[in-house]
């Protein structure tokens, strides 16, 4: 049994969901970014998450802006939800550093996003941040870190791709 478990987990899509999705998914129950987190509670696909990047879902939903959109309690159970569906990666190789990787995204609050989808070795960034991280994809719509070559697509992107089965 704990072979087929095993080898179910390894077809799912593995993806790292950035905050600005997760964001978007918690306020509203319409559009691709909540057919993302759909497929999270399904178990239809595997996200990816470091310490770091909890902590960043943690700030935003709780942030004031947030929370004139949603309930501390919905704010909280999002957070939880992330914590207990998501797969934690130590960050073995970080980026932080990398003055080249930095002049290309330009905001360093997304590196440490960058480094769960390379230690991860996921396929998939799923994100809104077009001034930085849609910013930094090939005409493929894919990016190379180190040895690792994923591709960084907005949620509707994303879910056009799994709906043809191309994930």
């Amino acid at each position: 049994m704990g072979n087929v478990r095993e080898k179910a987990e390894e077809t799912r899509p593995g993806v790292v969901i950035d905050t600005s999705v997760l964001f978007s998914g918690a306020i509203s129950t319409k559009g691709y970014a909540f057919e993302v987190l759909e497929l999270l509670a399904l178990g239809r696909i595997n996200n990816y998450v470091s310490r770091e990047t909890l902590q960043e879902y943690q700030a935003k939903l709780l942030s004031k802006k947030a929370l004139r959109y949603l309930s501390l309690q919905e704010a909280e159970g999002y957070v939880d939800s992330m914590k207990m569906l998501s797969k934690r990666v130590p960050i073995k190789r970080s980026f932080k550093k990398s003055k080249t990787l930095l002049e290309k995204v330009r905001d360093p609050k997304d590196i440490p996003f960058l480094d769960v989808v390379y230690n991860s070795k996921a396929e998939f960034l799923i994100t809104y941040d077009r001034r930085h991280l849609l910013g930094i994809r090939d005409r493929n719509k894919r990016f190379k870190l180190g040895r690792h070559e994923f591709y960084i697509l907005t949620p509707k992107e994303f879910i056009e791709l799994y709906k043809k089965g191309k994930v």
